[in-house]
C-alpha cells in the first residue's frame, strides 16, 4: 500500500520560476505551474461562508468554511512534493520564525476562485456593506480588489514557532510569460494579511496578537499595559488582519506547536492606491 501522500501530485506540472535570497540560504526556489487551477478547487464555493469579527482586535476577522477539509489537503499534499525548506524569502532568521517554507505564485483562476468566496464579506465600497465588512472604517473607503498570487505556506512541527512579529506588505505578484513580476499591479498595494489554515490537528499554534490593554485601537507601546489574545482559526477559514503601514497593523506571533502539524498558507489582500 502506497502511503506517500504525495503520490498524486504531478510534479512535473510545477517549475522553478524564480530563485530568491532568503535569510541564511541566497536562493531558494519559488515555484508555479504551468496548468491553471492544479489542485482542482471546486469553481463554486463548496460551503457557505461566514464572516467572524474579532472584537478584542479591532480590524481582525475570521473567514469560515472558505475552503474544503479535500482542498485544504490538495494544497498541503502539493507543497509537500515541492518539498519545504527551513529558510523562507524574507529578512527574519530562524530563531524568530522557526518553521519550513514553500514559496508558489499561484494562477490567476486559483487566486480568483478563493477570493470570489469571500469578496462579499471584505472591505470593498463599491460591492459590499461596508457598515458590516469595515464598520470602524478603518481602511476609509479604499476599495479591496483581490489577493496576492505569491502564497507563502508554512509548516510548524512539534517545538516550531514564530516570535512577535509584524507583517510587511507586498505587491501583487503574477507569472507572466513564465517570467514572475513581482509588482504586476502598479495600481495595488496590499494593507491586510490573509492567512489560510489548511490543518487543524495539532496542538499549540494559535495566532496570539499583543494589543494595548488600555485601548486596543491604539498601538502597542512601552508605557501602555499589553494584553495577549490567542485565535484559534479552523482548518478551511482564513485569518484577516491590518499589516504593513496601517495604523492597526498587528503585532502577533504563533505560539510553539506541542503536538501535531500545522499547516497555514499566507496571501494579502490588495488594495487599490489613490
Amino acid at each position: 500500500m502506497n502511503t506517500d501522500i504525495t503520490s498524486n501530485v504531478n510534479k512535473k506540472d510545477f517549475y522553478v520560476v524564480a530563485r530568491e535570497p532568503g535569510a541564511e540560504n541566497p536562493s531558494l526556489p519559488t515555484w508555479t505551474s504551468h496548468s491553471e487551477n492544479p489542485t482542482g478547487l471546486a469553481l463554486a464555493a463548496p460551503l457557505t461562508v461566514s464572516r467572524k469579527d474579532i472584537p478584542e482586535v479591532p480590524g481582525a476577522f475570521q473567514l469560515l468554511n472558505v475552503l474544503s477539509p479535500e482542498e485544504c489537503q490538495a494544497f498541503i499534499d502539493t507543497t509537500e512534493a515541492l518539498g519545504y525548506l527551513p529558510d523562507a524569502p524574507v529578512s527574519l532568521a530562524r530563531d524568530v520564525r522557526h518553521n519550513d517554507n514553500v514559496t508558489w505564485v499561484v494562477d490567476k483562476t486559483t487566486d480568483e476562485l478563493i477570493w470570489q468566496r469571500c469578496a462579499h464579506l471584505m472591505p470593498a465600497p463599491a460591492l459590499t456593506d461596508t457598515r458590516l465588512t469595515d464598520p470602524d472604517n478603518i481602511f476609509d473607503g479604499r476599495q479591496s480588489v483581490g489577493i496576492n498570487a505569491r502564497f507563502r505556506f508554512y509548516r510548524y512541527k512539534e517545538g516550531d514557532f514564530f516570535k512577535f512579529h509584524t507583517d510587511g506588505a507586498w505587491p501583487g505578484s503574477r507569472v507572466i510569460d513564465q517570467n514572475l513580476v513581482t509588482d504586476a499591479y502598479p495600481d495595488r498595494y496590499s494593507e491586510m494579511t490573509f492567512l489560510m489554515f489548511l490543518s487543524e490537528d495539532f496542538d499549540g499554534g494559535a495566532t496570539r496578537f499583543r494589543v494595548n490593554g488600555n485601548d486596543p485601537y491604539q498601538p502597542v507601546g512601552r508605557h501602555a499595559p499589553m494584553k495577549d489574545i490567542d485565535i484559534r482559526t479552523p482548518a478551511g477559514s482564513i485569518l484577516c488582519f491590518p499589516h504593513g503601514m496601517h495604523p492597526l497593523h498587528r503585532v502577533h506571533s504563533s505560539v510553539p506547536i506541542t503536538r501535531g502539524t500545522k499547516y497555514i498558507a499566507r496571501s494579502d489582500v490588495l488594495f487599490v492606491q489613490d
